[in-house]
């Protein structure tokens, strides 16, 4: 949850790069909406409980041990055409790029100044 409440605090900044942050987990709606209360958020959190988004970019990881499956953590950069820019993949479930490193991300294929080069998709 410290992901989300990071990316929240950085909103001024995604917002300044016209960037819309959204959230999409396997939780139910229900689930979503207390995290979203309790974490007072000002994007939105998706549910994809029947994991369609998720499999649609190739996230699904079914737990062999409990027999559950789950998204693996990722995060996406995607233009306004629906291109993917900038990606970020990870099997530690416990690793999630800072906000930082995500408004570099933006910056690189934004033009800006300050750009730095993103990873490849």
């Amino acid at each position: 949850m410290s992901e989300l409440q990071g990316l929240q605090l950085s909103q001024p900044a995604f917002a300044a790069r016209d960037t819309e942050i959204v959230a999409v987990v396997v939780d139910p709606v229900e689930r979503n909406a207390q995290v979203a209360e309790s974490l007072d958020l000002a994007y939105r959190i998706g549910a994809d409980p029947t994991l369609a988004a998720i499999d649609a970019f190739g996230l699904r990881h079914d737990d062999a041990a409990t027999g559950l499956s789950m998204a693996r953590p990722a995060s996406f950069l995607i233009d306004a055409q629906g291109r993917v820019r900038w990606r970020d993949l990870t099997e530690n479930y416990r690793y999630r790029p800072r906000p930082e490193a995500v408004l570099a991300a933006i910056d690189s294929f934004s033009g800006l100044p300050s750009a730095r080069p993103a990873a490849a998709p």
